[in-house]
């Protein structure tokens, strides 16, 4: 065998480990909408207990996170998505304590200290864990919308990151500053947001304005991290807003929806009442379904949503008609009285406004360029 082939086979041999090598390398995101759970495990007389054995469990899922507890009797389990979570401890010597289920919301770090009692494994013993009502792990402020609140307030048009102007901090965005964006956020320019969609997937477009946004029936949660957020978020200066898709769990659920706007249901407008038109056409129907369940129980998991949208509508729009008097400034012939055919502007209430006020005076020369002096009244 000669050095060429030799050297042929390793070059076959190193693009084929490099190509899967691509294969299977996963990039990881800087950011997580993962939460995680801690706490200390103690027994009846406040004493840690080391080697206990942490499980904490998806109630929708049946997914378990299992941890063991350190010599100062603190465990820890990381990269949990948001749901609600129940922890079981297991001790020798001990009952086998579980506690009820809790709330995990997007990068909550959610701390719950469990107290044994004495006892053999096999007795189960379910208790209220002391979770801490304050954050006291994680310094980033912030609030979270949760699905129960996106379904239940009024949300015209559908868009879920209008309830982000609910939240303190936040306001819409400010078009003085010159920057494109949806939200000020904590003071800062609207361009200095950064939108995140299920924890790593950058969502901003160039202009650093929104993507996508799923509709709100898809949505388990967002969140808006105003300021403090650590070292993960560093991309832009301004406010984080996080959105989370829900998935699918051991039981098979879903929606239905329909939300219709129609002109049998709205008032006239006023110009039209006033030239005696009829209400401008409206019919707008958005509609759709979300679906998950089980491939695998406790291990695989399917959801889909849709959203569709028709809409037709019309508009009425008033025109002025400037006839070769009023682009001279003369303004006598003008009004909504039919009886004048070359009259100068028909239901213009701007002419029957000047003809009224008794301080307008017309100027040819500047009626002929376009331009309307109005004088106002000077008060002394």
């Amino acid at each position: 065998m000669n050095a060429n082939t030799v050297l042929n086979k390793t070059s076959r041999a190193l693009i084929g480990v490099c190509a899967l090598l691509l294969l299977l390398c996963v990039q990881l995101p800087a950011q997580s909408a993962r939460a995680r759970m801690t706490g200390t495990v103690s027994d009846p007389q406040g004493a840690v207990v080391p080697g206990a054995t942490v499980t904490v469990i998806n109630v929708g899922t049946g997914i378990e996170s299992k941890a063991i507890t350190g010599q100062d009797g603190h465990y820890e389990t990381l990269d949990l998505p948001i749901g609600s979570y129940k922890i079981k401890v297991e001790r020798e010597h001990f009952k086998t304590t579980e506690t009820p289920a809790y709330k995990l919301e997007i990068s909550q770090v959610l701390k719950v200290d469990v107290k044994l009692s004495l006892g053999g494994r096999d007795e189960i013993v379910e208790v209220t864990g002391e979770a801490s009502l304050v954050e006291t792990v994680n310094p980033t402020l912030g609030a979270s919308v949760t699905s129960a609140t996106i379904v239940d307030l009024p949300l015209n048009g559908r868009n879920v990151l209008d309830l982000a102007a609910l939240q303190p901090g936040v306001t819409p965005h400010n078009p003085d500053d010159t920057s494109a964006g949806s939200f000020n956020i904590a003071g800062s320019r609207s361009d200095s947001v950064t939108f995140l969609l299920d924890g790593g997937v950058d969502n901003n477009l160039l202009s650093n304005g929104v993507v996508y946004t799923p509709n709100p029936d898809a949505i388990e949660e967002f969140r808006i991290l105003t300021s403090n957020y650590t070292a993960e978020y560093g991309r832009n200066s301004g406010g984080i807003i996080s959105l989370v898709t829900k998935s699918g769990t051991n039981q098979i659920h879903g929606s239905i929806f329909e939300f219709n706007r129609n002109d049998t249901f709205a008032a006239n407008q006023y110009f039209n009442n006033k030239n005696g038109i009829a209400k401008d056409p409206l019919s707008r129907n958005q509609y759709g379904f979300t679906l998950g369940g089980p491939i695998r129980k406790n291990k695989l998991f399917w959801f889909a949503s849709y959203q569709g949208q028709k809409q037709d509508a019309g508009e009425t729009i008033l025109t002025n008609t400037f006839t070769p008097e009023t682009l001279v400034g003369n303004f006598s012939h003008s009004g909504t009285d039919a009886s004048h055919p070359n009259g100068g502007v028909p239901n213009s209430s701007v002419a029957n406004f000047l003809l009224n006020n008794p301080f307008y005076q017309s100027n040819p020369a500047l009626a002929a360029l376009g331009i309307i002096l109005i004088p106002q009244r000077s008060i002394r």
